[in-house]
């Protein structure tokens, strides 16, 4: 016979002395740039030079011709925002700025950068109670004369007020790259390369048995004679209609579309013999319309000597390298999907992800070709080896390939009724199977740590009903 193959901040002080004025924000944009207040006429303006001082407030705050308005809402201040005494204050809604004593200390701060800005600073000014209830104006030492304030664009745990003012004035001066973004952005990491390693047999597709079975018998006994015209051993144009009809496992081609969208690898991985597992793997790649496999690993690599389990992980990620010289995939960034939960080595189990086994089962005439005819006209010895195979492997009857017992047929038989009943009957639970669906929502999911990848989708999958399956490993 023939062997078968298978980012906080707080001022109350400022922040009440703010909120007891109740003034509208300066207006930025085009046309005249006057300061625009709730109060009567002349107070809490400019002294001096109020048209040059004006003028200049223009000239930093007026947008490029052409550029859209900014909003206000980001630039709002009050007219108090500068006190008396040059002390800014903070404004309703507005960045909280910090108290300085003197401008003096304010031009020599320690962190003061090269690059500075300058505004003309208003003179001083006697309010009255009314206007100043707090007294933050009546006490300022400052110089009667105008001054620039230099405004440094960085900030330290000292200099509070510098932040803030730089940042109103970068955002009229509408420099985009320096302005701060009104919102914290998140940081998405970019997704790991993945190596996906898929068993193939009640993993990807369902129980292929019976066409392996006729495939076997017909590639794998050296024939003398062979019918004209008609091909030898199944082909993957005859493999596709039962992939079609339900062998292959819902959902497979969905999670192959995510996963050629997340740029992971793809191999394969079976027990099954080469010659055929790659009829298989092509009948699989024409329906999902895109070569997926990147190498087929097939019975000869499996049970090597080296190896302390049927498969093994290091060796497929070696091969790649060798090979293909596909250098990056290593252990965290591999796993496997198997139904055979001890397919791999202890030591590589955390990437293995064990599936339910998938058990559609579709029943293939084996004895198509192989007929009577066709076994007349070859040698004795290898009629004997086809029957032979053919009782051992349980699809013919005890008497094809010898005088069988009295009611030996007969039991073989209704054994035989029994479990294509049992296996078809399983189609149906088959047919609820959403393993690989699931496994594509988690692929949909954050990739940008492969290393906890099996863990998160044995989660996922644990929560999920699975179907009962026929097989047990």
């Amino acid at each position: 016979t023939i062997s078968r193959g298978r980012p906080a901040r707080s001022s109350a002080f400022l922040s009440r002395t703010a909120r007891s004025h109740a003034m509208n924000p300066w207006q930025f944009g085009p046309g005249p740039q006057t300061m625009s207040s709730g109060m009567h006429p002349g107070q809490h303006q400019f002294q001096g030079n109020r048209s040059a001082s004006t003028e200049n407030l223009g000239n930093l705050v007026q947008p490029p011709p052409g550029s859209p308005l900014r909003s206000t809402s980001s630039l709002r201040t009050t007219t108090s925002s500068v006190s008396g005494n040059g002390t800014p204050i903070r404004s309703v809604g507005g960045p909280i700025m910090k108290k300085v004593g003197s401008m003096e200390a304010l031009n020599t701060a320690p962190d003061r950068p090269a690059t500075i800005a300058s505004l003309p600073v208003r003179q001083k000014k006697e309010l009255s109670p009314a206007d100043d209830p707090y007294g933050i104006g009546a006490n300022s030492d400052d110089e009667e004369e105008s001054a620039p304030v230099v405004l440094p664009t960085t900030t330290s745990k000292k200099s509070g007020l510098k932040k803030a003012m730089s940042s109103l004035l970068l955002r009229a001066l509408g420099s985009p790259s320096d302005t701060p973004s009104s919102s914290p952005r998140t940081k998405t990491r970019a997704p790991e390369k993945i190596l996906v390693v898929f068993d193939m047999d009640h993993t990807m597709v369902g129980d292929l048995v019976s066409l392996a079975d006729r495939d076997n018998i017909e590639t794998n006994i050296p024939w003398t004679y062979w019918p004209p015209g008609v091909n030898r051993g199944l082909s993957a144009d005859f493999i596709i209609p039962f992939l079609q009809r339900g062998m292959l496992r819902p959902g497979l081609l969905e999670l192959l579309a995510q996963l050629r969208t997340v740029g992971a690898t793809i191999v394969v991985y079976t027990h099954s013999e080469e010659a055929w597992a790659k009829k298989v793997c092509e009948a699989m790649e024409r329906l999902a319309g895109w070569k997926f496999i990147t190498h087929l690993f097939s019975r000869k690599d499996c049970l090597k000597p080296e190896f302390s389990a049927a498969k093994s992980l290091a060796y497929v990620r070696s091969e790649l390298r060798r090979m293909y010289n596909i250098q990056w995939p290593r252990e965290n960034n591999t796993i496997m999907f198997d139904d055979d939960g001890n397919c791999v080595s202890r030591a590589e189990s955390s990437r293995l992800v064990k599936v339910a086994s998938y058990d559609y089962w579709e029943s293939c005439q084996w004895d198509e070709v192989v007929n009577e005819e066709m076994l007349a006209r070859n040698p004795p010895d290898l009629r004997d080896m086809a029957r032979q195979t053919a009782v051992g492997w349980g699809v013919a009857p005890p008497s094809y390939a010898r005088a069988a017992k009295p009611g030996e047929d007969e039991r073989w038989a209704e054994q035989f009724r029994k479990n294509r009943e049992i296996m078809l009957n399983y189609n149906k639970v088959a047919s609820l199977d959403r393993v690989m669906r699931d496994v594509e929502q988690c692929f949909r999911g954050d990739l940008s740590n492969a290393q906890s990848l099996p863990k998160t989708i044995r989660k996922v999958l644990g929560k999920s009903p699975q179907p009962q399956p026929r097989t047990r490993r």
